[in-house]
């Protein structure tokens, strides 16, 4: 009877222990505590960021350029710490763009890093851009750069001024008049101005008196080109001051200047 007893409690004990065993093992950690254990963080796992490639930008700069009869010409250095000679491309508005190496001596940087060279721009009046970049050498790695810019400055085209300026003056039905002659060198003019002044002196008024005058006409432009004259009439007894411009794409020509006496 002893011996059965025994047993039975036993079985109780191993089987108690089974029990908190088990409990032990499902039991979650305590995280409302002013410090949470690690075990209480929910949030999702961010994925690592993506590798980064090696590859580098070109650098350099454009250190001088100037634009004449419908070409621009640049100057300045570009390299690339992962080889070279790095290509220099020039677009401008007057396409291909042209692309040429940077490989001439440059003092500056002592090495053959330099470029130097000319390429076709618009000649057609107006404001302009062109831009200059340093093309990218690659080491193989990605993300690979292209470009690197290096400027996109603006040059100004005025439009073609006119020439051979001739001042004729005359007398008609009892009136001083002035033929003003000049020639038309463009063919996408918007139009033309011609401007006179003068001063004229009263001798028969007591005290003589002098006054400023001026007069303006507008001409509008042609498609061709050649000799245009513009016939001002009821001209003042005095010296004339004539200046005449052409005007395309809201720009102003340099002036053509000269004057005549109408005495």
């Amino acid at each position: 009877m002893r011996r059965l007893l025994a047993t039975g409690l036993a079985l109780t004990v191993s089987a108690g222990l089974t029990v908190v065993a088990a409990g032990t093992a499902l039991a979650r950690p305590n995280c409302d505590v002013p410090v949470p254990p690690p075990a209480c963080d929910d949030s999702p796992t961010e994925p690592p960021p993506p590798p980064v490639g090696s590859d580098k930008y070109p650098t350099g700069a454009l250190e001088s350029w100037e634009y004449g009869d419908g070409a621009v010409r640049v100057s300045g250095w570009a390299s690339d710490p992962n080889g070279g000679p790095v290509q220099v491309t020039v677009r401008t508005d007057a396409p291909p763009a042209a692309t040429r190496p940077a490989d001439l001596w440059h003092a500056g940087r002592g090495a053959f890093v330099g470029f130097s060279f000319t390429v076709p721009a618009s000649p057609v009046a107006g404001v302009h851009r062109f831009c200059v970049t340093a093309n990218n050498v690659p080491d193989g790695t990605e993300p690979v750069p292209e470009v690197a810019p290096l400027s996109c400055p603006q040059y100004t085209v005025k439009p073609t001024p006119p020439s051979d300026l001739t001042l004729t003056a005359g007398y008609q039905a009892g009136k001083r008049t002035l033929d003003v002659t000049f020639t038309d060198d463009s063919l996408r003019e918007d139009g033309y101005r011609i401007d006179l002044s003068w001063l004229q002196t009263r001798p028969n008024e007591y005290p003589p008196t002098t006054e400023v005058g001026s007069a303006r006409a507008i001409i509008s432009g042609t498609p061709d080109t050649g000799r245009r004259t513009w016939h001002f009439t009821d001209m003042p007894q005095a010296f004339v001051h004539v200046v005449v411009v052409s005007t395309e794409a809201g720009l102003t020509s340099d002036a053509l200047t000269g004057g005549v006496s109408t005495r």
